[in-house]
């Protein structure tokens, strides 16, 4: 019966696991701030449909001789103007071009908040797997002190164990009973974590810990297009668009006048054609301005670069440390251990070994476990952040 009991158990629970792939997915499909980029997005195509039309003519209605202290003149005029400003150059189609980097530059945002929500659900989502497995290790620790509690309190009996020694044990049990309420808090939290980003309700993760050394060259390959380097490029592309409008905006449009007239005589038309007059200069100021923002930007871009690429070689060098350190624990000490856990439990001279003594070396074992979760915390907090920092290089 318990095995069946069991066997549903574990069934249900891979029903409703779900892999962080998955999770990232859905979460990508139902963030709200994600969905805000798109619609930005959608607003700067609505932007480049119009980016090429023409202003919108302006209708006129006119008279002339009105008179406040005189009589009216016969020769009074009634008449309509019709005028239109008529784009020359190449202002359009450099105004169609800043459109499209505008969007342009929406869409990389919205890969690099993408791209930092992977790598934030990556980290919240191993951190809970992580504390789980500690979680389950102290479990069984806790049983262990209470065989030792048992263990002290039948040797006392036969002054084979002092007072402190059951003392001391029983200390142990209550600060164990304290981390074991932490770090159920620390899961609860983490959870709630995770549904706070990812918009889905987790109850169960599917994915295994696979710790490894990671060469630089995996993350370095997509250095070049992380979407916030691109953002950059693309703004400064845009800056020196607009240097080029401003420039355009010197002889720009002209604008086309028609008017119709008429009085008591005659009916008659205007047709009058304007141009700027570029004297005041303001064109180069703006244009200085632009080119200005584009070499900033692009002092930014090489700072970001820079900051990219050191920032991947710590993370790197963090996350190789403790693959390291991960699997000198499980493959050399914790074998060690275990042969010394088998030598104390197949010994039955109480003369030479005390009965205490296994437990406490299994104790000692499980501390190994925990220090190896340790290293596979901190392992997986670097894979997180080399996530984004990499642009999914290390993937």
């Amino acid at each position: 019966m318990i095995k069946i009991l069991l066997s549903s158990f574990l069934a249900s629970s891979l029903l409703s696991a779900i892999t962080i792939d998955e999770l990232v997915s859905k979460s990508i499909e139902k963030n709200i701030d994600l969905k805000g980029f798109e619609k930005s997005i959608q607003v700067a195509n609505e932007q480049i449909k119009v980016s090429k039309n023409w202003k919108n003519p302006m209708l006129a209605f006119k008279t002339n001789e009105i008179m406040f202290d005189k009589p009216l003149s016969n020769q009074k005029e009634y008449g309509i103007e019709l005028s239109q400003v008529i784009p020359v150059g190449s202002k359009l189609d450099i105004e169609e071009s800043i459109a499209k980097k505008d969007k342009n530059i929406q869409i990389f945002s919205l890969e690099d908040k993408k791209l930092e929500l992977e790598a934030k659900i990556y980290e919240y989502s191993y951190t809970i797997l992580i504390l789980e497995k500690r979680y389950e290790i102290l479990e069984f620790y806790q049983k262990n002190l209470d065989k030792l509690e048992d263990l002290y309190n039948s040797l006392y009996k036969y002054q084979k164990a002092s007072l402190n020694e059951i003392l001391n044990t029983q200390i142990s049990k209550l600060d164990l009973k304290i981390e074991l309420e932490n770090l159920k808090t620390s899961i609860d939290n983490a959870y709630l974590n995770l549904e706070q980003i990812s918009y889905e309700k987790i109850e169960n993760i599917s994915e295994k810990l696979s710790l490894k050394a990671i060469s630089k060259e995996f993350i370095e390959s997509d250095l070049l297009t992380h979407p916030k380097v691109k953002a950059l490029e693309e703004n400064s592309l845009k800056y020196k668009e607009i240097a080029k409008l401003e420039e355009a905006n010197k002889f720009s449009e002209v604008t086309l006048s028609v008017e119709y007239m008429q009085n008591k005589e005659q009916d008659f038309a205007n047709i009058s054609v304007a141009i700027p007059l570029p004297i005041y200069k303001t064109e180069n100021l703006n244009k200085v301005k632009a080119n200005l923002n584009s070499n900033e930007t692009n002092d930014r871009l090489q700072s970001l670069l820079h900051n990219l690429r050191l920032q991947n070689k710590i993370y790197l060098n963090s996350l190789n440390q403790s693959a390291k350190n991960y699997e000198l624990i499980q493959k050399e000490i914790i074998p060690l251990k275990e042969k010394i856990q088998k030598n104390l439990e197949n010994y039955n001279s109480f003369d030479l070994i005390k009965p205490q003594d296994s437990l406490t070396n299994l104790n000692e074992l499980l501390n190994y476990e925990i220090k190896a979760l340790e290293e596979a915390l901190k392992y997986y907090e670097a894979y997180s952040q080399l996530i984004y920092f990499s642009n999914k290089g290390i993937k």
